[in-house]
């Protein structure tokens, strides 16, 4: 990093791991890149101690002393994101990214507390409200549910819930309702 580079503490998205196999490693070396807060459990610990990859915080269902001193062993309350997430926020910070294998319904209870960026077998998730714009390419799928939207411009329909970039450009997606809505990508 060079000298002006500043990066204060919890400016970078922390990062839960709740499965280090649902993203690949080039990925999940750029969410790496910038040492942000790295929260794992029982089922990841071991992989980021084996590649030696600091860990500030492990929920655990049991008592164990790591090999990196720093990292704080905390007990599960609930489950794993809830209590991962609830420790975020207790902590002051604004984002997060989550590497797991599918969408936690338990997400959307958090939108309104830090912006939560999901990572799952190739695709990348957002929540929005009121509508979402971003420049695509043509080709690109776009995973949104039906039910939550008002207008589309930019995206063709192929199936239930997804979408596909009819050209280069940006794609608007407005919604019918003021909660938050999950938009997927492929990454």
């Amino acid at each position: 990093m060079s000298s002006h580079h500043i990066v204060r503490e919890n400016q970078e998205p922390a990062m839960i791991v709740a499965s280090y196999d649902a993203l690949d490693e080039e990925h999940m070396g750029q969410l790496l890149e910038w040492s942000p807060t790295v929260i794992a459990n029982d089922d990841t610990i071991d992989f980021f101690l084996a590649a030696d990859i600091k860990v500030d915080a492990v929920f655990s269902t049991k008592e164990e002393t790591y090999q990196q001193e720093q990292i704080k062993n905390l007990p599960i309350q609930q489950e794993f994101l809830p209590d991962a997430l609830n420790y975020l926020i207790r902590n002051n910070h604004k984002a997060v990214n989550i590497v797991c294998n599918a969408l936690d319904e338990v997400l959307e209870a958090y939108c309104t507390l830090i912006n939560i960026v999901v990572l799952s077998h190739g695709r990348r998730y957002v929540y929005v409200r009121h509508r979402y714009e971003k420049w695509k390419e043509v080709g690109a799928r776009v995973f949104v549910s039906e039910s939550r939207l008002k207008s589309l411009v930019g995206l063709k329909r192929i199936s239930s819930h997804e979408f596909l970039t009819e050209q280069d450009g940006f794609i608007y997606l407005e919604f019918n309702t003021n909660e938050y809505v999950c938009i997927g990508e492929e990454i």
